[in-house]
């Protein structure tokens, strides 16, 4: 029997990650046609999509010949040319095509500073920061106002901890990058907490539960996330409606992910929003009736979101490359179900680089986070799915010059430990 998928809109990525990856199979389920611009090199996407474009992403013409192929265009990254961006919002003027989240969204969350300034003007709880054009500072003045122990942000293409340092404590001014950059107080003894948020072109709203997330303290990144958060109920409540305040203030339409800092005395404060579906809700795949990518979907075509449930207590272990890993990575993307009841193993297809650079996932669940930890191999021996998943090897050193080629090392705390310090980059 002839099988016929109905189209009921066209999709655009600008981005070809993982995160479209997982957007492309989540708009096919749903009869959605998808094409993919994504840029020279890896794009794992691009095995996924319905069209494919391979540009720079500030090559307008390429820009302008993928937008014939879109009815709505979304994003897997905020790390798009300016230009681009403003011409897309010409074109989105003009009945090209419906962009979302808007571009002024994406202008404003893509800029550390610009967003840490909106947070403040939204009464939005966040660490008090100094705003720096560069390191010309006045240490006294900057260290009277936000303590010695510092973190310092650079304000713009920043991602897996890059382009943050950790200066605890300071003791020159030139310690600083020379960047355009936000610096705020080193936090210690908090955790980390995220929580995803879909809210529709209609305006309807859906909130997961909060997760938690724990970081490789070499690497600055996210190493493993669970749900529940295991901060009780009524902190876990107040998150969700902390985050879904942040969306319903920016009118954002899509997948957002609220980062927050829990701190010692029970504060909850915004780290960062990412415009975009993360890495923190990779595990709604297998631990929710509906994913973040299926939800992001649905909110950008303006189709009814679907209440999400959590079904069952879960974990999500990033796979960090290691130089020992290479011969082990496939090339192409796959989802695998091993051998432990409720654990699946995600693999990107993306080539070997960096250490630290995430080349796929595992997703478990179990009847509590315990359980699910050691269904995913927490701690397991390197070579029992292929590579070591409970810690990232290599050591990235900081280069003075350039902030995004490195990054200081960040001391961070446990998923399940009372409190630690608190990592303060975007990933």
């Amino acid at each position: 029997m002839l099988t016929v998928r109905v189209v009921m809109r066209r999709l655009g990525i600008i981005g070809g990650g993982q995160l479209a990856l997982y957007l492309c199979e989540a708009a096919q389920a749903l009869g959605v046609e998808v094409a993919v611009l994504a840029e020279p090199g890896d794009a794992p996407a691009l095995r996924r999509a319905d069209t494919r474009f391979i540009a720079a992403l500030d090559d307008i013409a390429a820009i302008d010949r993928f937008l014939a192929c879109c009815d709505v265009l979304t994003f897997d990254k905020e790390a798009i040319p300016d230009d681009t961006l403003l011409h897309l919002a010409a074109a989105e003027t003009q009945g090209a095509c419906v962009v979302l989240p808007r571009v002024d969204t994406l202008l404003m969350l893509k800029d550390k500073g610009l967003q840490k300034t909106w947070l403040v003007e939204q009464n939005l709880p966040t660490l008090p920061f100094k705003l720096l054009s560069g390191n010309s500072v006045s240490l006294d003045e900057l260290t009277g106002t936000l303590g010695r122990s510092l973190v310092q942000k650079s304000s713009r293409g920043g991602y897996d901890g890059r382009g943050v340092q950790v200066l605890a404590p300071i003791t020159s001014a030139r310690e600083l990058w020379d960047v355009p950059s936000v610096v705020e107080p080193y936090l210690t003894h908090c955790r980390e907490v995220a929580v995803i948020v879909a809210r529709s072109a209609s305006g309807a709203v859906d909130i997961f539960p909060p997760v938690s997330m724990n970081f490789d303290t070499r690497l600055n990144a996210v190493l493993s996330v669970t749900v529940p958060a295991g901060i009780g109920a009524d902190t876990a409540g107040e998150a969700q409606q902390l985050a879904c305040r942040a969306i319903e203030a920016l009118s954002g339409v899509g997948v957002f992910a609220v980062e927050m800092f829990l701190t010692a005395g029970g504060e909850l404060l915004i780290n960062e929003i990412s415009p975009r579906v993360h890495n923190s809700g990779h595990l709604t795949l297998q631990a929710c009736n509906v994913s973040q990518f299926s939800q992001h979907v649905r909110a950008v075509l303006d189709l009814p979101l679907l209440p999400s449930r959590l079904l069952s207590p879960a974990v999500m272990l990033n796979i960090l490359y290691r130089e020992n890993d290479r011969a082990i990575c496939p090339r192409e993307p796959s989802v695998q179900a091993l051998p432990e009841p409720g654990a699946t193993l995600y693999w990107y297809g993306k080539t070997p680089g960096h250490p630290g650079r995430k080349m796929g996932h595992i997703n478990a669940v179990g009847r509590d986070v315990d359980q699910a930890l050691v269904r995913a191999g927490w701690r397991c021996p390197p070579a029992r799915y292929g590579g070591r998943v409970d810690r990232a090897a290599g050591d990235r050193r900081s280069d003075q010059r350039n902030p995004l080629a490195g990054r200081r090392r960040h001391p961070v705390d446990s998923a399940n430990a009372g409190g630690g310090a608190c990592r303060h980059g975007r990933h």
